[in-house]
């Protein structure tokens, strides 16, 4: 009888520490959007399309040239906006740290950030917007 009974309360306890594990798991990364960075400007915009997805975090990568990001403004599909504070200098290869969204996962409408070159003999650069 305490064989079963101890395998009766394993089996669930199994399950809710899976399925608790697996609701931790971090996504995938997927590419919002690619801008090439030429330096002529100083803004650019990423817009979406409101069915690709509801996410929790953003992160952006630099390649190509070292870029110097600042004013970076998510706005989701119901025109809130968020601006987290990422004034910092990448060099080629680098990226953001992870950026949290507010609230529940959201859909995003667009992503607008400033930026300029770092070195001015460096070609274009480009800049990768992934969100999970």
């Amino acid at each position: 009888m305490k064989r079963y009974f101890g395998s009766g309360l394993l089996l669930p306890l199994l399950l809710i520490a899976e399925v608790s594990s697996a609701a931790k798991a971090p996504g995938r990364w997927e590419l919002l959007g690619t801008r090439n960075v030429d330096f002529r400007n100083d803004h650019h915009r990423i817009e979406l399309r409101l069915h690709e997805g509801r996410f929790r975090q953003i992160q952006f990568k630099v390649k190509d040239a070292p870029i110097e990001v600042s004013n970076l403004v998510v706005t989701f599909s119901n025109n809130q906006k968020f601006s987290p504070k990422v004034r910092h200098r990448f060099p080629e290869g680098s990226g953001s740290r992870v950026i949290d969204l507010p609230g529940e996962r959201r859909m995003i409408k667009q992503i607008d950030f400033d930026y300029r070159r770092i070195n001015r003999r460096e070609g274009r650069g480009k800049v990768e917007v992934y969100a999970r």
